[in-house]
């Protein structure tokens, strides 16, 4: 085991697996150094023009890429110990001379410790946007983008990891796989196999999208190709899929659904993007991005509500045209209210999916529930949009009594006949009725966002809106009691105060 601060650059190891203390790393890793900010705590520099960072050999280039925490394509994967096994992944780009594709392990105790491995090239090559899949004492690594110069289309990366010893070797799989794999979703199937879905596919003349479904036998590590619409691997059907595969309204208050394809996207929580790649299920292409270059004028002026209107203009001339009946139900959301009751129930209210990232042509604004029972039942409660009306961006809310009290800010396209307007609705807990409340309208613009409000008896506190800087921190209340709204007052909410302390501190 080495002990020393040597490892400002990146390194492959020497022995399998090579241990190695920093606490230079550490340090890198509280402070969430980049690169760059390594550099710049070692005032290093020098002449970096002319470079090929993206070719495997600059790994091994002086002063070549300094070491870094903020990755992407890492997996990290928890184990029944509680320890969390962290592997590999690449910082930056091709054009950052810290750019670097990573071959280690770190190990994350339970206490916070961490343990840094290295191994050698020929071992565990450079490795990012695989998956890691837990079974037994190994993880199996399977694909991963790789230095360009170091792909090899055609084959697929398999190594397993194992978790006593952080050896990791390489699995000679046969059969029909996917090929040279990334940005994939890996799945364990009755513990005896791994289904791999999605991704992108590098091959001797592109990078483009996996279009199938692969199985990996652990046991005779034998890969083959899944039919989409393989009821063994989703227990749904083609024609299932396709007859209630959208979003739609309740005719009651509320109406139970038994839809076979949302109860199980619901257990499995998918994504519409897994659901899709399940059925084959081709989404239409995202549009191209245009940047909005125009900057903000100073919020609160007659300005910059005019941006405002421009900026949401161009979104929609940007944006993939939906409707009710193009989206793909989920329960895979942003923004929608959790509620744990005493006896055991887990509340989902509401949600969105955001038209933007793997999910861009799924967007939708639920208005539904979702509950879970303790025995890991599912139900789902459906309403009319004129009973609970879709709300946009956060949902909080908080129990009281035998009710659960959401509070929302109204979308306006999907109820253009109404205001942008806090609404305030009931959920009863035992029957499950909804009910919106004859709250009148606040004296204040109200800000909605989770970690925003504050319960205090009776009472939720919001804050209000601050058009500029300078303007003072108020907040308001409304009385869960008699349905009325305080007058603002000075309110600083719990996050604020956090991120003061913190900065303090600092």
């Amino acid at each position: 085991m080495k002990g020393s601060d040597d490892f400002a650059r990146t390194r492959y190891g020497t022995t399998h697996p090579e241990r190695v203390e920093s606490a230079l790393w550490e340090t890198a890793i509280r402070k969430r150094w980049s690169g760059y900010d390594l550099r710049r705590h070692l005032a290093v520099g020098g002449d970096l023009a002319c470079q090929d960072y993206a070719h495997s050999s600059y790994r091994d280039a002086d002063p070549g890429p300094f070491w870094s925490w903020l990755r992407f394509g890492r997996t990290s994967t928890p184990l029944p110990d509680g320890r969390i096994i962290h592997v590999a992944g690449e910082h930056e780009d091709g054009y950052d001379p810290d750019f670097c594709i990573y071959n280690d392990v770190v190990v994350e105790h339970p206490d916070g410790r961490r343990e840094f491995y290295l191994y050698p090239r020929d071992v565990f090559p450079p490795t990012d946007f695989h998956s890691a899949t837990l079974a037994g004492d190994a993880i199996v690594l399977i694909g991963s983008l790789g230095y360009r110069d170091l792909r090899r289309p055609g084959e697929t990366q398999v190594l397993k990891l194992d978790t006593r010893t952080l050896r990791i070797e390489a699995v000679a799989t046969t059969g029909e796989g996917p090929g040279w794999i990334s940005r994939h979703t890996a799945e364990k199937v009755r513990d005896t196999a791994i289904l791999v879905v999605g991704g992108n596919v590098q091959t001797a003349e592109q990078y483009e999208p996996n279009a199938g479904i692969f199985e990996l036998d652990l046991a005779t590590l034998t890969w083959r190709r899944r039919d989409h619409g393989d009821v063994a691997v989703f227990p749904v059907s083609q024609a299932t899929y396709r007859a209630g595969k959208n979003p739609r309204y309740g005719s009651a208050n509320p109406e139970r659904s038994n839809n076979p394809f949302w109860l199980e996207m619901a257990r499995r929580r998918w994504p519409p993007s897994r659901a899709r790649l399940q059925f084959g299920d081709v989404a239409p292409p995202e549009p191209p991005y245009v940047p909005f270059d125009e900057a903000a004028p100073e919020s609160g002026t007659p300005e910059f509500g005019a941006w405002v209107a421009r900026l949401s203009e161009h979104r929609a001339r940007n944006t993939l045209a939906r409707t009710i009946d193009d989206v793909v139900w989920t329960a895979v959301r942003e923004g929608a209210l959790r509620i744990d009751l005493p006896d055991g129930r887990a509340l989902q209210i509401g949600g969105e999916v955001h038209d933007y990232g793997d999910e861009y042509a799924d967007p939708w604004v639920y208005n539904d529930v979702v509950v879970t029972h303790p025995d890991g039942t599912i139900d789902i409660l459906v309403y009319p949009k004129e009973v609970f009306p879709h709300l946009h961006g956060s949902i909080v809310g908080s129990r009281h009594d035998d009710g659960v009290f959401i509070f929302g800010i109204v979308d306006r396209d999907r109820h253009p006949d109404r205001s942008t307007r806090v609404a305030v609705l009931r959920l009863d807990t035992r029957s499950y009725e909804m009910t919106e409340l004859p709250v009148p309208v606040p004296p204040a613009h109200v800000n909605i966002y989770q970690g925003g409000e504050t319960r205090v008896g009776n009472r939720m506190l919001f804050p209000i809106v601050r058009c500029r800087n300078a303007d003072p921190e108020l907040g308001i209340a409304l009385d869960l009691e008699t349905l009325s709204w305080s007058a603002p007052f000075p309110y600083a909410h719990k996050a604020e105060r956090d991120d003061r302390d913190a900065e303090a501190e600092g």
